[in-house]
């Protein structure tokens, strides 16, 4: 047992807002959970329950993970910030794991606002014995957004890729020395894992995550197995797990016979399927450091990845451990899938030098065991750090009922959004997002209802959706399809980003107006 996992060293309990589904922050979970307690610390995860979006899957825990069931409790994404039944709950789990042991509680909330918001409401009555880690899985405005909003109640930072800890540095300077990047750790093979050559035979390509359009973008991976047919590469596509679009995914291969979809598996299903084939292909435009894409390192696998401001270049050597794609974010499937084939015929021609050294990479960085140790060291610096509690003057719940004041909108947005409502009189005004700001300033929309014509959104799983009976299109369509002439941007943490993008709007004759310029 190692000097960290003796009796009294500080437990970590972690928090999972979708509890065990097929994702990258439950898996990270499981393994740094299951790897602590074989080194005699006490870990626990808290399970909440989970909606229709999420699908659960099994996972190998260990016996000695202890396990604060909270599935009896609605969806904890699904509360509008009503944490009454979820702050105690917080409380007895603190209270169960930290049971004998002198040192505090290090709790890592994750990925969702009101996660941080109980466990922050927790350090104005149990300071002592709670100390808050915020974790950076991921290098997006939300992210960011909830680990700047909760840094009185948090104690240390950890970030998933140097990307993001420096990003978060840039943000909290004032932290800078308290925000350490951790890498994540994947099962590595003990050996490279042998392969036929792929001379000869069809090439062997593999995708493993969520089925999904927005974030993950796997329809430009039937794009790109076309645009390879075109350049007369023989190959397979295995794209292996559960997610909103896989109807349309389906749909789409289904007379595609070189591409084959199988819903999510277990993690050694995963690793069989990562040992046969020969190029794991990542065309997300937002990641962290992607476990996927870990994994298949670990097991020779060459990644070709787009390009996204996360942990990409951290982990691969452009060229030599695999190919870093140049993918617009803005771009259509069908130009994301055919940078992502030339990327996948630039690993072909020198695959098995590459898998070599993908591997050997993961060998030396990304161990499962090279993590563990980081976090242990990690927890105890968080457990001696001084106590910080969250303000009694502030709500600690991120989301909010449509006063103002949350994490996502601020004081004075419901003023905001009506100023700029009212001065459209007579306009069509379509209403760009169907976030959580879109949801909270409901009250201040429905004033305005007559001038309100539907709602606008970059995430095409919504397309086609409605939100209070109004329609939601494609930005490209807010003309030809609502007859828009306004566009009013709904989001404080994107505003400028959305803003930057606003000639999707302006080529069709629609006006753009900021809220919070």
């Amino acid at each position: 047992m190692s000097e960290a996992g003796t009796a009294g060293a500080a437990p970590l309990l972690i928090a999972l807002p979708t509890g065990l589904t097929a994702n990258g922050i439950t898996t990270w979970a499981v393994r740094l959970a299951n790897g602590l307690a074989a080194k005699g610390r006490r870990v626990g995860l808290i399970l909440h329950a989970t909606t229709q979006k999420h699908k659960p899957v099994e996972f190998a825990l260990s016996d000695d993970v202890r396990v604060f069931d909270l599935t009896s409790l609605p969806p904890i994404e699904t509360l509008d910030g009503d944490l009454s039944a979820v702050i105690p709950a917080y409380a007895r789990a603190v209270e169960k794991i930290g049971a004998g042991i002198p040192s505090p509680v290090v709790f890592s909330p994750n990925t969702l606002g009101d996660c941080y918001g109980a466990a922050a409401a927790l350090t104005m009555t149990m300071a002592d014995r709670v100390r808050i880690v915020g974790w950076g899985h991921l290098f997006s405005a939300y992210d960011f957004t909830v680990l700047s909003r909760y840094e009185p109640a948090i104690a240390g930072f950890a970030a998933c890729s140097e990307a993001i800890a420096a990003e978060l540095r840039v943000r909290r300077p004032g932290r800078a020395a308290e925000i350490a990047a951790l890498p994540y750790g994947v099962p590595v093979a003990e050996s490279l894992p042998k392969r036929e050559p792929v001379e000869g035979r069809r090439l062997r390509l593999i995708y493993t995550g969520r089925i999904e359009l927005d974030v993950k973008r796997v329809d430009a991976l039937v794009a790109m197995s076309d645009a390879l047919g075109a350049a007369g590469v023989e190959h397979e596509l295995l794209m292996l797990g559960d997610g909103p679009a896989e109807a349309e995914i389906d749909r789409m291969i289904a007379s595609r016979p070189s591409i084959t979809r199988r819903g999510a598996v277990l993690t050694d299903a995963v690793l069989a399927a990562l040992d046969r084939a020969d190029i794991f292909v990542l065309p997300s435009r937002i990641e962290g450091l992607s476990i996927s894409m870990l994994e298949a390192m670990g097991r020779g696998c060459v990644p070709v990845v787009a390009w996204s401001p996360s942990g990409a270049e951290q982990a691969i050597a452009d060229g030599e451990c695999g190919v870093i794609v140049d993918c617009d974010a803005a771009k259509t499937p069908e130009a994301i899938g055919s940078a992502m084939a030339m990327g996948v015929i630039k690993a072909e021609c020198d695959c098995h030098r590459m898998s070599y050294a993908a591997w050997q990479r993961a060998t030396e960085r990304f161990s499962v065991e090279s993590h563990v140790d980081a976090a242990e060291r990690l927890i105890d610096r968080v457990a001696e750090s001084p106590a910080r509690a969250w303000p009694a003057s502030k709500p600690a719940a991120y989301s909010g009922r449509g006063g103002g004041g949350s994490g996502a909108v601020p004081e004075d947005g419901p003023r905001r959004m009506r100023a700029v409502l009212e001065s459209l009189a007579g306009r069509r005004v379509v209403i760009h997002g169907v976030g959580r700001h879109t949801i909270e300033l409901a009250g201040v929309l429905a004033e305005f209802g007559g001038r309100i014509v539907g709602f606008a959104d970059d995430d095409r799983n919504r397309h086609g959706g409605t939100l209070w009976n109004w329609p939601i299109v494609a930005p490209r369509d807010a003309a030809s399809a609502l007859d828009a002439s306004d566009c009013v941007i709904s989001s404080a943490m994107n505003e400028g980003a959305i803003w930057e993008r606003r000639a999707v709007y302006e080529m069709q004759g629609v006006r753009v107006h900021r809220v919070y310029v």
